[in-house]
């Protein structure tokens, strides 16, 4: 298993296929773009309405944009980020908190973000059109691609529950959850945490939160998939600019200062005994 504190932002892991291999412990796979070049792919997940985020990722030249889901909630700029994410995403699944505005269902959070959590989708409801919520509602909650001999499997929580099963990076659940699939690679959000891990020969990958790291840093996360290599990325962006949007925000000052608190530190003092926060 590989996590933040063993990887630091912008180093990487060499994934090889397994038929490459004789150790089980490692997975796939070089992957091929079109036009004969190695496919860039940046993966990203969880960025909860936080647009100042989303427009400072850094990465301009790439081949794909993979986005696993929570378009939505928390943030001020739900909408601004459904759009950018139909520009420029080139896969997107649906996460918990796109079902939950898309459908007007409860996003099933940890009790910790209940509260939370229902009163900004009452403000995503209001500023975000029906074309953003027809947008959530054709999200598929899992997705399969092939690209070259690399099989991927994305989802937003995990493949036994799609939406709002939470399996840290440490579980061993993990063994049951590939159990259940047949891919090289394994990508997932939901925990706001990054991390990379094998189990038997698939390579599980979460590239932590773009607008809600829960890392202890105030650093937005997400991954580049490259030359057969995964990269866990962090950067700064504008987090003033996100700020400025919740004191704007209809909800209480106290939920206000929860949120901003959480940008400001990765972190949220109250929260910090759950091990389920999402």
């Amino acid at each position: 298993m590989i996590t933040p504190g063993e990887m630091s932002p912008g180093s990487c892991l060499l994934i090889r296929t397994p038929r490459q291999l004789n150790l089980a412990s490692e997975a796939c796979a070089l992957v091929w773009a079109p036009n004969g070049g190695l496919l860039k792919i940046v993966i990203i997940s969880d960025i909860h309405g936080n647009f100042a985020a989303l427009n400072a990722l850094p990465e301009r030249d790439f081949d794909e944009l993979w986005c696993i889901g929570d378009l939505v909630d928390y943030g001020p700029n739900p909408h601004e980020v459904v759009e950018w994410v139909r520009r420029q995403a080139k896969v997107t699944v649906r996460g918990n908190h796109d079902h939950a505005a898309g459908f007007s269902v409860d996003p099933q959070c940890s009790a910790p973000f209940k509260k939370l959590a229902e009163d900004t989708l009452r403000f995503t409801q209001v500023v975000c059109t029906q074309d953003d919520f027809g947008f959530l509602r054709s999200l598929p909650i899992r997705q399969e691609l092939t690209l070259n001999a690399t099989s991927f499997y994305l989802v937003h929580a995990i493949p036994s529950d799609p939406l709002f099963g939470y399996c840290p990076e440490d579980s061993d659940q993990w063994k049951q959850e590939v159990g259940r699939i047949s891919a090289n690679v394994l990508i997932v959000g939901h925990t706001h945490t990054p991390f990379v891990r094998h189990e038997g020969n698939t390579a599980i990958l979460n590239s932590g939160s773009l607008g809600q790291p829960k890392t202890g840093r105030p650093l937005a996360c997400y991954a580049v998939w490259q030359d057969g290599h995964v990269s866990l990325k962090e950067f700064e962006y504008p987090v003033a600019e996100t700020i400025r949007g919740i004191r704007a925000m209809p909800i209480s000052s106290e939920e206000q200062d929860a949120l901003i608190g959480l940008l400001r530190t990765g972190a949220l003092p109250a929260m910090q005994s759950s091990k389920a926060t999402r």
